[in-house]
This record gives structure tokens, sequence and C-alpha cells, in this order.
């Protein structure tokens, strides 16, 4: 049982954490968006003197590093105990490349323009970089959900796994003679290594 109990704790722990960035990037486009992005590029300034003290990305970018350890982590149990490898690979696919590699290549350059170096750009390069920015954040929103998807997937599939070889391991131990089973062909749930004085009273 040891070996599906490690895969299913590891797997679980990065579907879980997978789960919560899904959520957290869901709620930060959803809630703080629509403000950022009302009036550029004065909504813009506002932003950045009421998120001065702390910034989406001082809790985003800690979150990442842990959702990449965990991924990380996941992909080794999975490909060690072979278990839920198609489902892990799909969530590292997704998690590599429709958030990192988006985020690197895609999103913060635009991020760049609109906090960092507005006065070097002019109003429609600056428009223009707040509306593809959006869009890139809804495709990163769809990628963070296929990341937990795929982990959550990879998790159940090791608890199927795990509940198989339950069920495996208990008629081979009845096939043993190991698990008692009562009169009506039900296995019973006293211990088979019972004092056979003890089993017989209990029948009267």
């Amino acid at each position: 049982m040891k070996s599906v109990t490690v895969p299913l704790t590891v797997i679980g722990v990065y579907a879980a954490v997978a789960s919560f960035a899904f959520a957290a990037a869901l709620t930060e486009t959803i809630m703080l968006y629509p403000n950022i992005f009302r009036d550029v590029p004065e909504s813009l300034t506002q932003t950045q003197q009421f998120m001065s003290e702390v910034a989406v990305g001082d809790v985003m970018r800690p979150l990442g590093g842990v959702l990449t350890v965990c991924a990380l982590v996941a992909c080794a149990a999975a490909v060690r105990y072979r278990l839920a490898r198609g489902w892990v690979g799909a969530s590292m696919i997704s998690l590599i490349s429709g958030q990192f590699l988006l985020s690197i290549l895609y999103l913060w350059p635009r991020a760049t323009i609109l906090f960092d170096e507005r006065s070097r750009h002019s109003l429609a390069e600056i428009e223009s970089a707040a509306t593809e920015f959006q869009v890139g954040e809804w495709v990163r929103i769809a990628a963070a959900l296929a990341t937990a998807a795929f982990a959550v997937a990879a998790t159940l599939s090791c608890y199927r796994t795990r509940v198989l070889a339950t069920v495996d391991a208990r008629f081979e131990r009845l096939a043993q003679g190991r698990v008692p089973v009562d009169h009506s062909g039900v296995v019973s749930t006293r211990d088979s290594r019972q004092p056979s004085a003890v089993r017989t009273a209990s029948k009267r």
C-alpha cells in the first residue's frame, strides 16, 4: 500500500496547490483588473499608489514558486511509482507553457510598459499594451484551470489505483483462507486469528 500512498499524497498536495493558485489568479483577474484598466493610463497610476505596500506580484510570484516545487516533486513521484504519468505530464506542460512561458515572454514585457516605462511610450502604445495584457491574462487563467484539472485527474487516478489495490489484497487474503466468511458467503469483519472457542461462542 505504501507504493500507492506516497504518490497519492504527493500528487494530491500538488493538485491542492494548483487549484488554490487557479482560484487566486481568477479572483485577482475578476476583482482587480476592472479597476486597474478602467481608465488607462490614469487608473494605472492610481493602482500603483494603492498597491504601494503589497502588490499582486508580491503574493503571486512566491505562490508560483511553491507551485513549481510541488509540480516537480509530483512529476518525480509519478515517474518513480509509474502512476498517473500522463495526467501529471499534461499538467506540467500546461503549467510551463501556459503560465510560466506566457508570463515571461508575453505578459511581463507588457506589464513593464504599463507600470514601469509609461513615460517612454505614447498613449496608443499604452492602451494597446493594456488590451493585450488582459487578453494574455485570460489565456493564463485558462492554462491555470487546465493545470489544476489535470492535477486533480492525476490524484483521482492514484486514488482509484489505491482502491483497486485494497480490493485485490482483500480477495487475495480471502483466497488464502485468511479472511473468514460467514454462512451467507459475506466476508466477515472478525479477525480470522480469533481463538476457535471464541468464534464458536459468538455463533451461539
